[in-house]
């Protein structure tokens, strides 16, 4: 038995429209995955960093070339593991002298790529932890 042609055009609307609704939904959920809502890991390298001489910013070199910018609120750890919200990290701050030591310091460093409203994309330090004591 065969459909009249009226149902037929019907029902093949109806599929349609399910296979429409079907892509939008597993478009939108694969879309809403990458979007940057909620906690966001950072990336983690090893490198350099010093404090400048104002001692409200410092500045971190990766071994793998990237250079990234940091203020003197940054999250940070001792070596030994304590973390310290904001203050400057004792590893690059002399704080009896209240001056930056003179030398680059080991440490591991976490980012964030930020990206303006204009589309400048630059890196951003938001962690540190000492590796050198």
């Amino acid at each position: 038995m065969t459909l009249p042609a009226v149902e037929k055009t019907t029902h093949l609307r109806r599929a349609r429209l399910l296979g429409i609704v079907l892509a939008a939904l597993i478009a939108g959920g694969f879309i809403g995955s990458y979007l940057p809502i909620g906690t966001v890991p950072l990336r983690v390298v090893e490198g350099q960093a010093w404090m400048m001489a104002d001692g409200e910013k410092g500045s971190f070199q990766a071994d793998d070339g990237l250079s990234a910018g940091f203020h003197d609120d940054v999250v940070w750890s001792r070596a030994g593991g304590t973390v310290t919200v904001g203050g400057r990290p004792s590893c690059l701050w002399n704080h009896e002298t209240r001056t930056p030591l003179d030398r680059a310091t080991r440490v591991e460093a976490g980012y964030r790529w930020i990206k303006t409203p204009d589309g400048v994309s630059y890196p951003v330090v938001v962690w540190l932890r000492c590796l050198d004591p």
